[in-house]
């Protein structure tokens, strides 16, 4: 799938931008590709829930230009996902492309509200056997994952060769979700709606699922682990 034109076009500019001149790129070392990382970015509304300040995006963008800080030349990659998935970013040794595109990344840019992590993990999965990686890693990072989308991701996992971790973002507490209008979201039932992270029950999805979890943290415990 492809995302809203205008954050193509943002894209095709930072490639533009930061790439340099095509004919001085060599051949990408084996070692490169052999550390291959697909990050899957949530960006459904609840993302937007200030129990992590300023909020829960705003936070797994911070956490994400950690990681690539650390990454540099390694081969990364950027999908992102609400009701469906797209891919922001294809597997590259150019980190600073995929830092690039984080702060334009924003639940309004999504066509299709909701939640699909499985079919964000069936792109990243395309993304490592089209870039010949199929050994890779998926990063899943986001505040939801129930038992039958965990199910189904192990099923996507299995043969592929590719490992997930998954990255909680959010508090046990959880906060509203501001509207870009004013006021905050609401529930069915009328009243401010609170998303809560999950703890266990998204622990026991990565279990199901093959996955290591960790709840993101405000130092870089997170990503060693």
């Amino acid at each position: 799938c492809a995302l809203p034109i205008f954050l193509l076009l943002g894209w095709g500019l930072a490639v533009l931008g930061l790439a340099g001149p095509a004919w001085e790129r060599l051949p990408e070392p084996v070692h490169r590709r052999g550390d291959a990382l697909v990050v899957v970015l949530d960006l459904s509304s609840s993302m937007l829930a200030g129990d992590l300040s300023p909020s829960r995006l705003a936070r797994a963008r911070f956490k994400l230009e950690d990681l690539l800080a650390t990454r540099r030349d390694a081969y990364t990659g950027l999908v992102v996902y609400a009701g469906d998935a797209h891919v922001v970013t294809p597997l590259s040794d150019d980190t600073g492309t995929v830092a690039a595109m984080l702060p334009a990344l924003d639940p309004t840019i999504m066509p299709v509200p909701g939640s699909d992590p499985v079919a964000a993990l069936r792109l990243a999965l395309e993304l490592l056997r089209g870039a010949d990686t199929p050994a890779g890693r998926v990063l899943l990072v986001a505040d939801a994952l129930d038992g039958n989308q965990a199910r189904t991701m192990a099923d996507l996992l299995r043969g592929s060769g590719a490992t997930l971790a998954v990255l909680g973002v959010g508090t046990t507490e959880g906060a509203p979700v501001p509207l870009a209008g004013g006021g905050f979201a609401r529930d069915a039932s009328g009243g401010i709606a609170i998303p809560r992270l999950d703890l266990a029950g998204m622990r026991r999805a990565a279990d199901v699922a093959g996955a290591d979890f960790r709840q993101i943290s405000v130092d870089d415990a997170d990503l060693r682990a």
